[in-house]
């Protein structure tokens, strides 16, 4: 296999170019011309593009009151929130545990998934795990290294449709695994081969499951044999997230500028809108609404019950950095962090901005947003949990304790 290889530093470096364009400003070519060259390639390649330095990001999972942070790179903990405070129960993997020292998972990228009494979610290099709740130790595959097999790394996260678990990988491998044992699911004893990368995590719907790649190519695959429902949708750039804009439509953003709604039924585009820079998060929608960030720092709301969708208000600026995080949405309050970062609370009927409040030392923000308890919780890079409070405008730490580094 043939890599078009670059460094990846925590989101691919993501560049330090703030509103120019990456394709057309010449100086910010000079300034960072191998990592733009790189993924400027991205939806050229018939290869794959592999990680030199992954970190990892993913959105804080509730169940009940316990939460699931990624509280430092590769690192997943259970968390008992109480207030301002968390105390931590176990961390996975465990280095104290002598069956866990050997484990190199490098990074987790992509939301776990509870389900019943396990949790489970996939890891860069390490592969998939399912684990126990009470205590986070492997119901599957074990601590043994990687005795899965798999076929490149996992740069997105992983669906669970009924009792399957899709996933893709960056050499455009395409798995459905059966969540009771890791085992090959019926219909997918072979993994399904894509042209491109896949970082995006699939997405299911009904009994088709949604494959995004690097080459722009959205593939529809049926869950029960794995063959393939339709392929006519196609990008000029890079998919890199995925996720459902409503029942019908999936909402595909690209580092072409674009976003596009595009019906699950048979890939064709229900509408085509233009960012000012690339769209590299998810959206989140509420009804006829839904918001997104750019790398540009501009949130945008559209109407998507129009055809095509129509915005809602002018766009909003929140600054030059970069937004990676899909927004919360919490009554008539959007919630937007950028990745320097801050926190930016904008007025959901004219996009107004309410107010700003930076997060010291926090790292950045790449993960995407979680709703609870009409909160909006916020995860960093460097393993801090935060609490978005639209009624008051503010931004509360809440303090972890007991995390095993």
């Amino acid at each position: 296999m043939c890599y078009f290889t670059f460094h990846v530093k925590q989101e691919l470096a993501l560049l330090p170019y703030k509103r120019a364009s990456p394709y057309h400003n010449p100086v910010n070519l000079r300034r960072s011309a191998i990592v733009i060259l790189a993924l400027l390639s991205l939806p050229l390649l018939s290869s794959c593009v592999k990680v030199l330095n992954p970190s990892g990001w993913a959105p804080v999972v509730f169940d009940g009151d316990t939460a699931y942070v990624v509280t430092s790179k590769g690192k997943l903990s259970s968390i008992d929130i109480e207030g301002d405070a968390g105390t931590a129960n176990w961390t996975f993997p465990d280095k104290d545990r002598s069956e866990d020292k050997d484990l190199e998972l490098k990074a987790i990228y992509g939301s776990p998934i509870v389900d019943g009494d396990r949790i489970y979610f996939g890891t860069f290099h390490g592969g998939v795990f399912a684990l126990r709740k009470e205590d986070g130790r492997p119901v599957w595959p074990g601590v043994d290294g990687n005795p899965q097999k798999i076929k490149g790394d996992l740069a997105g996260g992983i669906v669970l449709a009924g009792d399957t678990i899709f996933f893709g990988t960056t050499e455009g491998w395409v798995y459905g695994w059966n969540k009771e044992d890791g085992g090959p699911a019926r219909g997918w004893e072979e993994p399904k081969k894509v042209a491109g990368g896949i970082w995006a995590a699939p997405v299911a719907n009904g009994e088709t499951v949604f494959v995004a790649t690097t080459e722009g190519n959205l593939h529809a695959f049926s869950m029960s044999d794995g063959s393939e429902r339709w392929t006519s949708f196609k990008a000029s750039g890079a998919i890199i997230e995925l996720s459902f804009a409503n029942d019908d439509l999936l909402f595909v953003p690209s580092i072409n500028h674009h976003v596009y709604l595009v019906s699950v039924q048979d890939g064709s585009v229900v509408s085509d809108f233009k960012a000012n820079n690339w769209v590299w998060s998810n959206g989140a929608t509420e009804g006829s609404k839904l918001f997104f960030g750019d790398f540009s720092g501009t949130v945008f709301g559209l109407d998507i019950t129009t055809k095509p969708a129509t915005e809602l208000w002018a766009p909003a600026s929140v600054g030059d950095e970069h937004i990676r995080a899909a927004p919360a949405i919490i009554g008539d309050v959007v919630v937007v962090v950028d990745r320097k970062p801050v926190v930016s609370f904008i007025n959901i009927k004219d996009g107004t901005i309410l107010n700003r409040v930076p997060l010291q030392d926090a790292g950045t923000v790449r993960a995407d947003l979680t709703v609870k308890d009409d909160f909006a919780y916020i995860s960093t890079t460097n393993g801090k949990l935060f609490r978005a409070e639209p009624k008051n405008l503010k931004v509360v730490e809440v303090v972890l304790s007991g995390v095993k580094k």
